[in-house]
Parts: C-alpha cells; structure tokens; sequence
C-alpha cells in the first residue's frame, strides 16, 4: 500500500465501512437509455458505491440516477449521486471495449431509503474490505 494511501486512512478515514458486493447485485444507471444501464456492482456503503462498465467517461452522466438491484429485483430505486472517480481500467483502442471504474457518493437520502439500504447492504454483501 502506498504512503499516500496509508497517510489517508490515518487522516481522514472512511465514514461508513465498505463491502464486497455478492454476485447478482447490479447498478442500473439512468437515463443512459429509455430503461437505463445495468452493471455490476463491485462494492457498497451506506454513503456509495463503485461499480464496472464498459464504454468512454462521457457515455455516463457525472450526475443523476441509479436504482439498485439484487438479481432482477429493484430494491432501491431513483437515488440521487454524485460521481467521485471514473478510472480507465483497460487500455483498448475502442472506447466500447473500455473497462471503467466508476465510484459514487449518494447524495441526500430519507429516513426510509436510508432504511431500505442498510438492509440491501445486509442482505447482498459477501465480506468488509479493507
């Protein structure tokens, strides 16, 4: 681990601790098209997320929606984001071949949302990260 990264932790570290999401729990961000986009999601917070997809920076909206699903069943739907980092992952000349990973911060969420993920959150993790 870096000097940087250490340093960060020690200073200002995490609000809310992260989990690995488990397999079957996808991101649908919106409005990419008339149904939105349905990608992986990689991991989870009660203040965000990452996830991976492919296509250029400029495909995605910095800011918008997403809704969370487990499976193919919508949990949470129509949260409001911010975009915190989007990384290119793979170097490929076609910018649809593009592996990206992106992280978001939830912004404002009410009292029952808050609710409805932290038992998302409960339900679809498989381990804390580090």
């Amino acid at each position: 681990m870096g000097l940087l990264k250490i340093l960060r932790r020690l200073f200002r570290p995490r609000l809310h601790p992260r989990f690995y999401a488990g397999k079957g729990v996808f991101v649908v961000v919106e409005p990419y098209t008339a149904e939105g986009r349905k990608v992986q999601m990689l991991d989870i917070s009660e203040g965000g997320c990452a996830f991976i997809y492919n296509g250029s920076k400029e495909e995605l909206k910095e800011s918008g929606l997403l809704s969370l699903q487990s499976e193919d069943i919508p949990y949470l739907e129509r949260i409001d984001f911010v975009s915190k980092s989007d990384n290119l992952l793979s170097d490929s000349n076609d910018k649809e071949e593009q592996l990206r990973r992106r992280s978001v911060e939830f912004k404002w969420l009410g009292v029952f949302d808050r609710k409805k993920l932290k038992e998302f959150i409960k339900q679809n993790v498989i381990g804390r990260t580090s």
